[in-house]
């Protein structure tokens, strides 16, 4: 778990570190900051899992540094000797307030609510894939992906509710990353085999998904989709 420590006052900082070294061996300090500014340039061009943040520092304090950043991607463990923006804290998303000085046990508790989170966030990583495409990207969920067609250094990909997103990626790409219940029908093809029905054979072989699409199967894979089908 990789942090961040900011707080202007410098024997803070230290106090901090060395509890989290001496107590936390599953956290990295990555850095440590006297200022809102230098840890805005740090946050803006490296990934962390949680920031500690005290709240009262000069020209701008705790609350200014997380107004920079509306969507952030770590979690935030206030650690001040003013309790009396613990409310305000929660609102703007922190995890935790603790106040100082720092008792192990209070921060024990907090840290163990960011694994908690985390581990929630990975597991939903897990099951969904990042696509970028031109002008944006998309996060979507791998089990709405109902097949994906390949056309040289690029592929379509077709999810559920009439939805696709054409990518600068290769098929082979995929087929890498999609493992799970996918299966290359055809070099042209890849198919997430939750959706499909049956088999069809006339002059060619056919793939026919639960909605009635039907994609060409190549003779040379054949077999082996026939046999995962009769699993």
């Amino acid at each position: 778990m990789k942090c961040i420590i900011v707080d202007d006052e410098i024997l803070n900082l230290k106090n901090l570190e060395i509890i989290l070294t001496e107590n936390f061996p599953e956290i990295t300090v990555l850095g440590m900051f006297q200022n809102v500014a230098d840890a805005k340039i740090f946050l803006e061009n490296n990934l962390i899992d949680l920031l500690f943040l005290d709240i009262s520092m000069p020209i701008e304090d705790g609350f200014d540094l997380l107004e920079h950043f509306p969507r952030r991607n770590f979690q935030t463990i206030f650690v001040t000797a003013h309790e009396e923006y613990a409310i305000k804290a929660l609102r703007v998303g922190a995890i935790d307030y603790i106040l100082k000085p720092i008792l192990l046990s209070e921060l024990k508790t907090a840290i163990e609510s960011v694994k908690a989170v985390l581990k929630i966030d990975k597991s939903a990583q897990e099951n969904t894939i990042t696509l970028n495409y031109e002008g944006g990207k998309s996060i979507v969920a791998i089990a709405e992906i109902q097949y994906l067609k390949g056309f040289d250094n690029l592929t379509m990909i077709y999810m559920t509710r009439n939805r696709k997103i054409m990518v600068s990626k290769t098929l082979k790409h995929f087929e890498e990353i999609l493992q799970q219940d996918f299966f290359r029908i055809h070099k042209s093809f890849l198919v997430n085999l939750k959706y499909a029905s049956k088999i069809l054979s006339r002059e060619a072989l056919f793939l026919e998904l639960n909605d009635g699409t039907q994609l060409p199967i190549s003779r040379r894979n054949y077999k082996p989709l026939n046999d995962v089908l009769k699993k």
